[in-house]
């Protein structure tokens, strides 16, 4: 007969043990968010395995690249400058009622927007 090992675990979303609950090595994990936990030797709880630790953030500082598509659901893309001011560029979208296409053209230039939000113009750089 097989021996069943149950790690800690807890159903309860975003629920991460605390340092007081595990022994250092000790996994625990949560089904719900199907992550991996254990307690270091200097008494520290790490995720580990898989990449829910993993943020765009730590993925661009790399210079890392992909292939596969970014879904934003609901987020809007902010950009900062080169100055980090009370200023920025936020580009939104409206709550789709199709799926929707923009395409870029193959060309270096700025896009023109003339406050018409179905018309833009863009304006090719010599």
């Amino acid at each position: 007969m097989a021996t069943v090992i149950l790690p800690k675990r807890s159903e309860t979303a975003l629920s991460i043990p605390s340092s007081g609950s595990l022994e250092v090595g000790e996994l625990a994990m949560n089904v719900t968010d199907g992550k991996f936990y254990t307690k270091t030797s200097g008494g520290t709880v790490k995720e580990i395995g898989g990449a829910g630790a993993v943020t765009l953030q730590d993925v661009t500082t790399t210079g890392a690249t992909t292939t596969n598509d970014i879904t934003l659901d609901g987020a809007d893309i902010i950009f900062e400058g080169a100055l980090a001011n009370a200023f920025e560029t936020t580009l939104t979208v409206d709550e789709p009622t199709k799926d929707n296409t923009i395409s870029l053209p193959d060309q270096s230039g700025t896009v023109a927007m003339d406050g018409d939000a179905l018309a833009y113009a863009i304006v090719f750089g010599g």
